[in-house]
């Protein structure tokens, strides 16, 4: 008898192992794009009340998402650093756990074994799944699934037995939930479409996770960026029918075949497909419903209900905003697939070859996109580390990469991972020609290296330049030199990192020697840039407030440009970065140098000292 446990319960392994061989190239995948910031949080931490922020602040989009992100990204740094495969075992660990919460929800739903195993097989193998196990930043979609489905498998618990515990131990699942992804907010009217289905009489108990669900809409809608325009603008119109749609045949992989090298009946077969299976489906269910079972609609409610709140996300749509919503679908399919398989040849040769046909093509698409995001991760991997040994046979200067793609820019060079291994990168003078711009996701020119800056830091060595691409960095220092002194024009730079040695003829009078990548300002001090190409671009202030500067309060920051005062800044967050944005005059533009002058209302005087320390300055720069 323990045998015969014991091989059942590893059965319940068998679809998890289908779904790590489909997705394993998403188990060595390494770091790129988000994952670079998330990284760097750790890099923001000095006191509890930081660490605080990290985790609950609003960022990006207005998101909060302390346990999926900054807290998952926090201790794994901490432990870890840049060892990725540490966090991607935890990423297919909590991805385990959830096909087990989906079989055993499959089994509670239909009372069948094999409904259970083979919903969670499905799920497994679902082209959705595709980022989030290849992807580490789209971990709040493994663990939002596992927190949706805890709580419905706890829920329905006490649907089924009326024992207070699993009601209380439901609501606390519910509400952790929100640490990881929004989407978590749909819950209640998840639990209300089960017990519709279930034990209508338990409905009103949903009545308070509404009530959360609503506190939680009000705040997220407070705190939250609302974009008018790009692809997180909300379009809550008519397009949303034809977003579900999208997303419909998405969750059967079809679309995702016209991408690939398959042949031609297979593609074929793929247009088709989604609504040969969808009317399978919809036989089934009718069938259930004629049968008065109305758990049926459950996996169908939780379709279209947890892909609800990114419709209006009419230009985003994206295969992994599938990974949670396909698990309805696919308990759907278990337990049509099961119950065809009891129900004589016919129906179970149908069912054998439309679920063939589904986990061929969806394991198909998902690989597809677990080995893309593997091969980016690669890319990311040999520029980021190949910079780390560079930084080592190359101590205390600035290492400039040649080369660099679209591709690569925008997956790896924009979030500036380099910050993570304390090394100053930048791109060598030209680079932005070669790289799409994207206004959504900043200008490229910020890390492209001044020409001046450029010549005068080869000229005094220290400078070093690397091309990249091929399996490691290759050292062009020499090379380069050679082309740039007769290439490149000297002319005054844009932007003047003021803790790097290659500006300093741009630096005026109030400035202090260089300390660790920075310096200090006097009380005032002057900077002369290149004048602003074109109507429209603003002078950017970067740099550190010490805390002894405000300690008695607040100072004030003004900032004159050609005698002209243009701001002046309060700052008063000690032990803080600062990023502040100026608008520059018409007539500045197409000058070929203007100047500069900060000046600080308070100072403070070091002993010994008879002038007064101003702010500490990373950069200045007009773009």
């Amino acid at each position: 008898m323990r045998r015969v446990q014991l091989v059942r319960q590893l059965c319940w392994l068998i679809p998890f192992g289908i779904c790590a061989g489909v997705f394993w190239p998403g188990l060595n995948s390494w770091f790129h794009q988000d994952d670079f910031a998330w990284l760097g949080l750790r890099l923001e931490i000095y006191s509890a009340r930081d660490l605080l922020l990290a985790l609950f602040e609003p960022r990006a989009q207005g998101t909060i998402r302390p346990w999926s992100e900054r807290g998952f990204f926090l201790a794994m740094s901490t432990l870890f650093g840049l060892d990725a495969f540490p966090y991607r075992l935890v990423v297919f660990a909590t991805q385990a756990l959830n096909m087990a919460l989906v079989a055993a929800l499959g089994f509670r739903l239909t009372g069948m074994r094999l409904a259970g195993f083979l919903g969670a097989l499905f799920w497994g193998v679902n082209a959705g799944l595709g980022v989030p196990l290849s992807w580490t930043s789209s971990y709040n979609q493994v663990m939002c699934a596992a927190f949706l489905l805890g709580a419905t498998l706890l829920w329905s618990r006490y649907l089924e037995t009326g024992s207070r515990r699993y009601y209380w131990a439901q609501m606390a699942v519910f509400v952790l939930g929100f640490g990881a992804l929004e989407i978590n907010i749909v819950f209640p009217a998840l639990a209300a479409a089960l017990a519709l289905a279930d034990n209508r009489e338990k409905v009103w108990h949903t009545a308070p996770m509404f009530a959360i669900s609503g506190s939680y809409y009000l705040l997220h809608s407070w705190v939250a960026v609302k974009p008018k325009s790009g692809p997180y603008a909300m379009h809550l119109d008519f397009s949303m029918a034809g977003t579900l749609r999208h997303y419909w045949e998405m969750a059967f992989a079809s679309p995702g075949l016209k991408d690939l090298s398959v042949p031609g009946w297979w593609m074929e077969a793929g247009r088709v497909a989604p609504w040969v299976l969808s009317a399978a489906l919809a036989v089934f269910a009718v069938a259930r419903l004629m049968a008065r079972d109305g758990k049926v609609l459950f996996p169908l409610a939780w379709f279209v209900v947890v892909i609800g709140p990114v419709l209006p996300l009419r230009d985003h749509i994206s295969y992994y905003y599938l990974a949670v919503p396909t698990a309805g679908l696919s308990m759907l399919g278990g337990w049509a697939a099961a119950k065809a398989l009891s129900n004589g040849w016919a129906p179970a040769l149908a069912a054998v070859i439309l679920s063939g046909f589904y986990v061929a093509s969806s394991a198909t698409v998902g690989r597809s996109v677990a080995e893309f995001n593997y091969a980016r991760t690669e890319q990311a991997r040999r520029v980021v580390l190949g910079v780390e040994v560079a930084q080592r046979l190359h101590p205390g200067k600035s290492i400039l990469l040649h080369g660099v793609g679209t591709e690569l820019y925008w997956s790896t060079i924009n979030d500036y991972p380099f910050r993570l291994i304390a090394a100053d990168v930048h791109l060598t003078p030209g680079s932005e020609v070669s790289i799409q711009q994207n206004a959504d996701l900043g200008e490229v020119s910020k890390f492209v290296f001044p020409v001046g800056a450029t010549l005068e830091g080869l000229a005094a060595n220290q400078v070093v330049v690397y091309q990249v691409g091929g399996e490691k960095l290759r050292n062009i220092t020499q090379a380069y030199r050679l082309v740039a002194e007769k290439e490149l024009t000297r002319g005054l730079s844009r932007r003047v990192n003021v803790g790097h040695l290659a500006f300093s003829k741009q630096l005026g009078q109030g400035w202090k020697d260089i300390e660790g990548g920075f310096r200090w300002m006097w009380k005032k001090a002057v900077v002369m840039l290149g004048g602003p190409g074109h109507e429209g671009q603003k002078l950017h202030l970067d740099g550190y407030i010490p805390r002894l500067l405000v300690e008695n309060g607040a100072i004030e920051l003004t900032v004159r440009v050609e005698g002209e005062k243009v701001g002046a800044v309060k700052l008063s967050q000690p032990d803080a970065a600062f990023h502040e944005v100026l608008d520059l005059r018409r007539e500045w533009v197409g000058k070929e140098e203007v100047r500069v002058e900060l000046e600080v209302d308070r100072g403070y005087k070091e002993p010994g000292e008879e002038r007064e320390l101003g702010i500490v300055f990373g950069s200045l720069s007009i773009r």
